[in-house]
Formats: C-alpha cells, sequence, structure tokens
C-alpha cells in the first residue's frame, strides 16, 4: 500500500476532521452513537471546538490518517475524569477501500503510546456486535470482552459490545 500518515488533529485542522466524521458517519452508520444527521448541521464553530481540547479542560488525541493528502481514517483517545487510569477509545473509522492496510492497528498504537505516556493501564471500547470485522480486529490487538451488552443508541435493535485491553498487554 501507498504510505499513510497519522496525524493529531487541531482547532486549525477541523475542516479534515469534519470531512472524515461525516464520511464514518454515512459509510457506516451503525458503528457510532452519532448520527450522520446530527453531526452535518454542526457549524464551523462547533466542530473547531471539538477540537480545542485546552479550553474544554479535555484530555484527549484526536487522530487523523491521511493518505494522498485525503482523510481516509479517525480515532480518539479520551481519558475521562475522575477515572484517569482508562482511555476510551470513539469514533474509530478507516476508509472501507483502506480497511486491511494497518491504519487501524497505527491508530491504536498511537493512542496506547500516548495513553502509558499518561500513565493509564487500560484502553476501553464498544463495538457494534453485527460488525464481525471490527470485532476480529479488536480481539486480534488483543481486546476482550468486558461487560454486558448495550444499546448502540436509545430504542436501537444494534447491541455494542464493551471490550477493553490491558496496557501492557496491547499489540
Amino acid at each position: 500500500m501507498s504510505e499513510f500518515e497519522i496525524k493529531i488533529l487541531t482547532p486549525e485542522t477541523w475542516e479534515l476532521y469534519k470531512s472524515a466524521r461525516l464520511n464514518s458517519l454515512k459509510e457506516s452508520p451503525d458503528s457510532f452513537g452519532s448520527i450522520y444527521n446530527q453531526e452535518a448541521v454542526l457549524s464551523d464553530a462547533e466542530w473547531k471546538s471539538r477540537l480545542d481540547l485546552k479550553s474544554r479542560d479535555i484530555d484527549a488525541l484526536p487522530l487523523i490518517a491521511e493518505h494522498k493528502g485525503q482523510p481516509v481514517g479517525i480515532a480518539w483517545g479520551f481519558i475521562h475524569k475522575p477515572n484517569l487510569q482508562v482511555t476510551h477509545i470513539y469514533q474509530m473509522w478507516v476508509s472501507p477501500e483502506l480497511r486491511g492496510k494497518g491504519i487501524a492497528k497505527s491508530l491504536l498504537l498511537e493512542i496506547k503510546s500516548w495513553a502509558l505516556g499518561r500513565g493509564c493501564s487500560l484502553m476501553a471500547l464498544g463495538v457494534t456486535t453485527s460488525n464481525e470485522a471490527a470485532v476480529n480486529f479488536y480481539k486480534s490487538f488483543g481486546f476482550v470482552a468486558a461487560g454486558q451488552l448495550e444499546e448502540l443508541r436509545a430504542n436501537s435493535p444494534l447491541l455494542v459490545q464493551p471490550m477493553t485491553i490491558e496496557l501492557n498487554s496491547a499489540v
């Protein structure tokens, strides 16, 4: 595969984030708690604000994967107060034509390194159970089921399996 590059998103790169996020919601509507119609109406200021972590007092690592200058993947590492030992993974998505090329693994490894640097001992995420490829990918990385199935969204027939991995055992 041609090279891809992983970068940290900032308020200045909000347009890349918006593009990737809306593409992810459109392409994989059953993979996220949010839906395209909710986020497509956000103002430019709201997109920028999401990435202004300091002013929001948020400890997060928003990442974008680019291929030939185009956004082809995103993922967020997020540490919620007061539990500073767990990094949560949100918005993980890779463009379908580039899946299986190492982008998702690279995103997780970047988040793992960041999380270890912050003293975290666990990474956690939720994956839609009907998305076998994603479930298998996370298992191959070392994630294990952790907890009861949850609804993807209120009144949704889709279920999410919480998964975790101890950082000292991650790939």
